[in-house]
Order: structure tokens, then C-alpha cells, then sequence
């Protein structure tokens, strides 16, 4: 995995393609960043090292074999997304869509937004960033000269376009024949309840 500096947009008034309202063009730049890539093949190999356990749902060897699995960040990405679409302002467009998420019931619509809202709390907390975020100078408009915070920091990152390409190259179909997965074997975990 390659590292590289990248100094953070933080600006807070100047809006980019990821913060603008509802519509095609925040869509597309969202959609741009694998927010809703389909699963990757995990080959049997690889499993272990990717915390994958024998028990879980397997592709059947007829069609390659291997595990499938969603890269956790680009999941967190499409609960950021959806918080996003969540947002008051955002909410009754694509409620209007039915679309996705928003094709569900207000309680199933609800639960899948908690869960995201959750994950990336638990995300944040699991890397919390300890850098600083210092102050400059601002002059507003006919106003004195007051400290702002500086959020347009430098940050050591993954390199994000190799991780997203990855997965779109990895991607498994949209549409698979019915007999795609095995079934569970004896001594397999099942679950009663939605994990």
C-alpha cells in the first residue's frame, strides 16, 4: 500500500462537487468514489488474512470459487453517502426517487441510516486523527480581524484511487446465476438474527 501527503479541502464556505444539493451532479461525483461498488471476489487463499472465516458464504469453485466481501471503506463511504442523502435539505429527492435505500419503509430507511451513522462513528473513533488543527487571521466584511479555525491541513493517506481502483477491477457481476453461492455446510454459523 503506498502512502501519500495530501493537504485536506476543509474549506467552510466554498462548496465543492461533494457538498452541493441534491442532484445528478453530486450523485455522480459520490458515485465516482465506489460509494456503491458491488462485492469483490476474496480468494480462498487470501481469507484468512482478510479476517474472513471459513464459515462464511462461499462462491461456488464452478464460478472461481473464493469469499464474497465489500471494502469496508468504500461501505463507509456509501454511509456517508447516505447520511449525506439523509440531510433535511437532501431527503424529500430522494425520497421522491425511491431509490435504493429510499425505496424502503421510513423504519427499514431509518435503521440503514443509524447504521451508517454508527459505523462511521465507530470508524472515526477506531483512527482518530491526533493532529492539530491550528487558527489564521480572517477579516470579514466590515467587521475586525478575528482567529478561524484552519481546516485545509496535510495528511499522510492511503492512496485512495489505487484502493477504489482495486475494487472496480475486482468487482463481482450485478447479476449472478441463482446456484452462485455454496450453501452452508454442517458446522457453519447461522445466524437467527440480522448480525
Amino acid at each position: 500500500m503506498k502512502f501519500q501527503q495530501v493537504r485536506f479541502n476543509g474549506s467552510f464556505l466554498k462548496l465543492n462537487a461533494f457538498r452541493q444539493d441534491a442532484g445528478p451532479e453530486v450523485d455522480a461525483a459520490w458515485k465516482s468514489l465506489g460509494a456503491d461498488f458491488s462485492a469483490v471476489r476474496i480468494p480462498a487463499s487470501e481469507a484468512a488474512a482478510s479476517n474472513i472465516r471459513a464459515d462464511q458464504v462461499k462462491i461456488k469453485e464452478k464460478y472461481g470459487g473464493g469469499f464474497p466481501a465489500n471494502v469496508e471503506g468504500l461501505h463507509h463511504l456509501h454511509c456517508l453517502n447516505l447520511l449525506r442523502k439523509s440531510l433535511p435539505w437532501n431527503m424529500e429527492y430522494y425520497k421522491a426517487m425511491k431509490m435504493g435505500p429510499f425505496a424502503n419503509e421510513d423504519h427499514i430507511l431509518k435503521a440503514h441510516v443509524t447504521h451508517c451513522l454508527d459505523i462511521i462513528r465507530q470508524q472515526l473513533m477506531c483512527n482518530i486523527d491526533i493532529g492539530v488543527l491550528g487558527q489564521v487571521w480572517y477579516q470579514p466584511p466590515n467587521s475586525d480581524i478575528e482567529p478561524f479555525v484552519d481546516f485545509n491541513t496535510v495528511h499522510t493517506c492511503r492512496n485512495f484511487d489505487a484502493v477504489r481502483d482495486w475494487a472496480e477491477q475486482h468487482q463481482l457481476p450485478t447479476e449472478v446465476p441463482d446456484d452462485f453461492l455454496e450453501g452452508p455446510k454442517e458446522g457453519d454459523r447461522i445466524y437467527l438474527e440480522v448480525p
